[in-house]
């Protein structure tokens, strides 16, 4: 053989070499679940989508080193527009081949749950009312709606409130909440009138004035950041301070606490304090918000069912998920799982010395 031969025999062989070794993979090298991820990062819910994305990456930096798997957030904002989020979940499924699916509120979770199903990958959604659970690949992670309300009547009552004034967005988990409240305050006894009103509203004062004619004796607001703090600041500088104030679910600004000094709410409970300490820290902000506990435990239990799946069949991991009845959690003890609902636990909460705490009488 020639040198020139021997010359092209080499580089042929090397390059042999190198096309093997980049389809190869490393020996230790792990798997990488892809988990997409939907939310409404800007526009009027940013701050609820930005709390959950806060809460996923606190539960992603907890991972334990240990895991079988890599796992990969890829975030995509919505910005709370409905014709954006179909779009973005096609892209995620067909483009990032995401082998899991996050959404937040009931729009996006009731359009991504049919796609999940049809491809066979995880989705967790938040909603007061979830339509799209309805096999083993859909999971609810929120507060159960009934328990919440009922709570909030059960404080009304005991204070001997005979009527109460409802502001609500218009908003579907809010409508039907309210709705459902309406129905316990009338099984009470206890007479009820109310106004709805559209995001972006920052003036509430000509509507407090016509609520006052009705005399009265508290308030339940149903409301996300930012409506609800100038809603609840409004009430308070025309009714002043002592107003009987409470909400369903209070999308309340953490931030903003003071506004709601002394006022009592239902919502999901006050996690640990290792959870709370944790996420002030990674956000290096008190802007606190219940969507971060939706987003941590939405993680781990998609991480619990991967790390307990012998390899990502689709099937395997539904079904091992779907008989879990129970998820860690960000409270004191797991949450229990009821098929594809995971209910974080219902609490009457209240702002006592700027601190969010559980409400006792």
């Amino acid at each position: 053989m020639n040198i020139k031969n021997l010359i092209m025999t080499s580089i042929m062989a090397l390059s042999l070499m190198a096309c093997g070794n980049k389809n190869e993979t490393p020996q230790n090298e792990k798997p990488t679940v892809k988990i997409g991820v939907i939310l409404p990062l800007s526009g009027d819910l940013a701050v609820w989508g930005n709390s959950e994305k806060q809460g996923l990456l606190l539960a992603k930096d907890a991972l334990s080193g240990d895991a079988k798997n890599n796992y990969q957030l890829i975030f995509e904002d919505s910005a709370n527009v409905n014709k954006n989020i179909q779009h973005i979940a096609q892209k995620l499924i067909s483009v990032d081949k995401i082998d899991a699916v996050i959404t937040m509120f009931d729009p996006a979770a009731n359009i991504v749950g049919p796609m999940a199903s049809a491809n066979k990958i995880l989705h967790f959604g938040q909603s007061w009312f979830p339509k799209y659970v309805n096999d083993k690949y859909n999971y609810n992670v929120y507060a159960d709606i009934k328990d919440e309300a009922k709570l909030i009547v059960e404080y009304l009552s005991s204070k001997d409130i005979k009527k109460v004034y409802l502001f609500t967005v218009n908003q579907t988990g809010f409508i039907g909440g309210t709705n459902m409240l309406k129905e316990m305050l009338a099984q009470k006894g206890i007479a009820y009138d109310e106004m709805f009103f559209n995001f972006g509203q920052n003036d509430f004062r000509i509507d407090i004035v016509k609520a006052n004619k009705f005399e009265a004796e508290a308030y339940v607001i149903g409301a996300f950041a930012p409506e609800a703090d100038i809603l609840a600041k409004q009430l308070k500088q025309i009714n002043g301070n002592n107003i009987i104030l409470t909400g369903l679910d209070l999308g309340l600004n953490i931030a903003n606490r003071d506004i709601y000094e002394g006022s009592v709410f239902a919502s999901p409970g006050v996690p640990n304090q290792d959870f709370i300490k944790n996420y002030k820290s990674m956000a290096d902000d008190d802007n606190y918000l219940f969507g971060a506990t939706v987003g941590f435990v939405s993680f781990n239990a998609i991480v619990d069912a991967f790390e307990n799946s012998e390899n990502k069949d689709k099937e395997k991991i539904a079904d091992f998920l779907l008989q879990k009845n129970s998820v860690s959690s960000v409270y004191k003890d797991e949450i229990a799982k009821k098929g594809g609902m995971i209910y974080l636990p219902s609490k009457l909460l209240t702002i006592s010395d700027g601190k969010l705490v559980s409400y006792e009488e």
